[in-house]
């Protein structure tokens, strides 16, 4: 998974590597950005993407607590304004 912010808010891309996984965006204090998921695949294609634990401000919304789906890979979200989430 990869963080990129702009002026329109951020877009999360995620690889197709299915798994448990802890990812840090940040090296410096005081906090460190992290993203702690789940990728997992349905026997029809599907990507299921579970948000375990964050302290990214912007994924404390009550729909990145449920199950996120993509169709494919290069399928894209915008759950909310200002958060995309990529799937490559």
């Amino acid at each position: 998974m990869h963080i990129f912010r702009d002026e329109n808010g951020i877009r999360l891309v995620v690889s197709h590597q299915l798994g448990h996984y802890a990812v840090h965006f940040t090296n410096y204090a005081p906090e460190q950005e992290f993203v702690n998921y789940e990728l997992k695949r349905d026997r029809r294609g599907r990507y299921h993407l579970n948000i375990e634990k964050t302290n990214l401000t912007e994924l404390d919304q009550p729909v990145f607590k449920q199950e996120l789906i993509f169709g494919d890979l290069g399928d894209s979200l915008t759950p909310i304004a200002g958060v995309t989430l990529m799937l490559i």
